[in-house]
């Protein structure tokens, strides 16, 4: 990222310029900031998965909210957040980092988002589940209970998810901004589609080791 964006964001998050003085800067240069190359993908999966281990959440759940941020890619966001999981700068304070530009380090900003997440992952009731039949969900395309998992996705996207399914006498009318909605969804796909993998992975035989002419055993 150009350095010149980051030292207007960090000025304008230390004169509390507010949202959109923090955006401006970001805004015209948001997208990937990288090419979008499988091996820095693949390099990137098996950090979030030694994170994840690392900090005790779900590694395929780590791994389902980068692909939904970002496809697990460095990315710059319109309001300034931060690499592939998309952390917001002010959480470099909450998190004592000497600067909110070390959240670019990819091992930080998959450490932040596990931590965010894990957050959210505990602030569950069992009583949310009744939110798959809300009907901004079930509009994009959600059927059945919402998860924990996804709970605490939705969470990651929505803050204030937890005050508001908590508040809420019915949860099918609890007013979901669309996106978050769809982002749900998204991750929930993600997810399953991380946890396939798995299984194929776990049910690929291995090399069986054979004889060689002269009996000796090798590998195939």
């Amino acid at each position: 990222m150009n350095r010149t964006v980051w030292v207007i964001a960090a000025l304008a998050l230390a004169s509390g310029a507010g949202a959109a003085g923090i955006s401006e800067p970001c805004a015209a240069r948001s997208g990937p900031q990288a090419p979008d190359d499988p091996r820095l993908r693949e390099w990137l999966r098996t950090l979030v998965h030694e994170v994840a281990n690392q900090e005790g959440v779900d590694p395929y759940a780590l791994e389902a909210l980068g692909m939904t941020e970002t496809t697990l890619r460095p990315w710059l966001g319109r309001s300034c957040e931060v690499g592939a999981f998309q952390v917001m700068p002010w959480w470099a304070g909450i998190f004592r980092l000497d600067s909110p530009g070390l959240l670019w380090d990819p091992r930080i900003n998959a450490i932040a988002a596990a931590r965010i997440y894990k957050d959210a992952w505990r602030r569950w009731d069992e009583r949310f589940a009744r939110a798959g039949h809300n009907r901004t969900l079930r509009a994009a395309g959600w059927r059945g209970k919402l998860d924990r998992a996804t709970f605490a996705a939705l969470t990651y996207n929505w803050g204030k998810a937890p005050k508001v399914f908590a508040q809420a006498s019915d949860l099918r009318t609890v007013v979901i901004p669309a996106s978050v909605a769809a982002y749900a969804l998204r991750f929930s796909l993600a997810l399953r589609e991380a946890r396939g993998r798995r299984r194929a992975d776990s049910d690929t035989p291995r090399d069986r080791p054979t004889r060689s002419r002269a009996g000796a055993t090798k590998a195939s």
